[in-house]
């Protein structure tokens, strides 16, 4: 199983603090309502 590393807005510092090892990578979009819209633009834009 991966490691579940928690980032927010005001802590982005644990993503520079993991090495990069190159393999499988999963991205969790959360969100309902007004924000599933806004991840639907944000995923759509990381696909071009």
């Amino acid at each position: 199983m991966g490691q579940r590393i928690p980032v927010t807005l005001g802590n982005i510092a644990p993503l520079s603090l993991t090495p990069f090892r190159p393999g499988r990578m999963a991205l969790v979009c959360e969100g309902g309502g007004q924000r599933g819209i806004f991840t639907a633009g944000v995923l759509d834009e990381f696909m071009r």
